[in-house]
């Protein structure tokens, strides 16, 4: 069995993410990406579907926005 880390982050201090697809069966709309973006330190998840992967990126920037935004903190971690 895996060790799981003991580290402790501060609030969006580290914010990681997973782009999955191409998923066989599309969506109704021809959604075939998942990204799903997790602020570690309440572990808050933010997903999103998405019909390229070209845009993951502006996807993720986004999330970053809203994330510093609220919380008034830069993301140290991506």
């Amino acid at each position: 069995m895996p060790d799981t880390s003991e580290t402790k982050y501060g609030k969006i201090e580290l914010v990681v993410m997973d782009l999955t697809g191409l998923i066989s069966v599309p969506t109704w709309d021809s959604y075939v990406y998942a990204l799903v973006i997790i602020e570690i330190s309440c572990r808050y998840p933010v997903e999103h579907l998405l019909k390229l992967k070209e845009e993951a990126r502006d996807a993720v920037r986004d999330v970053v926005a809203i994330l510093e935004y609220q919380s008034r903190l830069k993301v140290k971690i991506l």
